[in-house]
């Protein structure tokens, strides 16, 4: 139905063929060329730039993994740094620590030799026991002062158990201290202590009513009864110090035990504990005193008020140092605190183990303190004290480096030059009252000879007219 349709050439195509298959000119053969040639160069600079960025590409990843080695090694070197520089911040406070450990048992051991030394000195003469017991005793206050706060900071973790035996000693010394009058005053005998007691019975004041059950006989018998009474008071006041101020520290132990890290401020417990406690020095206080003012006249020989400073002031610097320096202490760290959260303010706490706690440095100036109160006690209770035929000594026996002649010679400068200045002030005036003198002399003379001359002129007129 549908004829295929064949093709027939004509003349035009004829000529177009013929026309194509004619020989390229020459102008058309140059221009094929410098195409040809501007197609390579542009593959050329293609490969070339593609080279070229492949080794950029290479050299930059090279550099990136030389960079991340060395970031590496610095990296490794930094934390061998830090490291090197805590354990060299280590060591250092090592050192400090072994330091002021030195420090506080070069004291210690000082203060301990002193003492030992002192105790000898009683061995060798002991010539009254029963005195010299109660001096060995007290003189025992230093060294057990010194050794407890230098365990202290050896061993922070038993300073409660020190503190303890510390306190327990604080208290016998006090009672040793009324113990050693009453064996003076009595030269170990009860009795005479007594009868002397009872010579100034008038003055005695009455013993405590919730005592008088330990008062046989009444004290409103007799006079000895009375100075019995008021014996026997002064002792139970002194030894009842002896019993509640180790069992408040074991209750303040026990108590900072349960609290933990809030064991550094204050409770209601701890509270109550102190105000027991200074009741109970108070009392203790209040015996000796009594006993010492109702025979101090008695007792004026050995000097019994320097020997109770040396013993007292122990307590008493230890006590209000260490209050002092815990206040400091948590002031400075309440200024921390405020200024800065994290945990670090933990290790800057009062009650830390550090050497520049609030604790460890009353420690150290305890072990320090107790060589200088060692050296006390060796003024105060010497030896040759309790010698036959002894005589007191002008200052009390103590060495001195002659300072009391010094001041009597200065006074006596002082006083030549005040009579001096006297003696020319009694000259100066003595001379003006003879001048004063003088001069009203002759005053006198002038009007006297006035007075004569005109006589004789009234006598040479009255003989002319006659």
């Amino acid at each position: 139905m549908f004829r295929r349709h064949q093709h027939v050439p004509n003349d035009e195509e004829d000529d177009e063929s013929s026309q194509n298959s004619a020989p390229p000119t020459p102008r058309a053969s140059s221009s094929n060329w410098l195409v040809n040639i501007l197609r390579f160069l542009n593959v050329s600079a293609i490969g070339v730039l593609s080279a070229v960025c492949t080794l950029l590409f290479i050299q930059l990843q090279a550099v990136s993994l030389q960079v991340a080695s060395e970031q590496k090694q610095i990296d490794e070197l930094r934390k061998t740094i830090e490291s090197s520089t805590t354990d060299i911040q280590t060591q250092v406070e090592r050192q400090k620590d072994l330091t002021i450990v030195n420090i506080a048992g070069t004291f210690t051991l000082l203060s301990a030799i002193v003492t030992m030394f002192h105790m000898s000195s009683h061995l060798k003469s002991m010539n009254q026991p029963s005195i010299q017991k109660k001096i060995m005793a007290i003189l025992w206050m230093s060294p057990v002062y010194g050794i407890t706060s230098f365990l202290s900071l050896l061993a922070p973790s038993a300073e409660g158990y020190l503190g303890i035996v510390k306190d327990f000693y604080e208290a016998y010394v006090i009672y040793q201290f009324l113990s050693f009058l009453i064996a003076v005053l009595g030269k170990g005998k009860r009795e005479i202590v007594v009868e002397k007691l009872a010579r100034h019975a008038g003055h005695l004041k009455h013993p405590y009513k919730c005592l008088r059950c330990l008062f046989h006989p009444p004290p409103d018998e007799s006079d000895e009864a009375m100075a019995n009474a008021v014996l026997l008071e002064c002792q139970f006041l002194a030894m009842q110090f002896v019993f509640f101020r180790p069992a408040t520290a074991i209750v303040n132990f026990v108590i900072d035990l349960m609290r933990g890290e809030d064991a550094s401020g204050f409770s209601t417990p701890k509270l109550i504990v102190m105000l027991i406690e200074n009741v109970s020095v108070f009392l203790a206080f209040s015996g000796l005193l009594k006993f010492y003012h109702a025979v101090q006249d008695d007792l004026s020989w050995c000097q019994p008020f320097s020997k109770f400073l040396t013993i007292k002031g122990v307590v008493f610097m230890t006590f209000w140092q260490g209050l002092a320096i815990g206040i400091i202490f948590h002031a400075s760290n309440s200024n921390d605190d405020s200024n800065s959260k994290g945990d670090d303010d933990d290790d800057t706490s009062v009650d830390s183990d550090s050497p520049y706690s609030a604790r460890s440095i009353q420690h150290i100036l305890i072990c320090m303190e107790m060589l200088f109160f060692s050296a006390a006690h060796f003024c105060v209770f010497p030896s040759d004290e309790w010698e036959e035929g002894y005589q007191v000594k002008h200052g009390g026996g103590m060495p001195t480096m002659g300072f009391d002649d010094f001041a009597s010679d200065v006074n006596m400068l002082i006083d030549s030059g005040k009579r001096s200045i006297n003696a020319r002030r009694e000259r100066q005036s003595a001379a003006t009252l003879k001048d004063a003198e003088h001069s009203s002399f002759g005053s006198f003379d002038e009007t006297t000879k006035s007075d004569s001359n005109n006589e004789d002129i009234s006598l040479v007129e009255n003989s002319e007219v006659v």
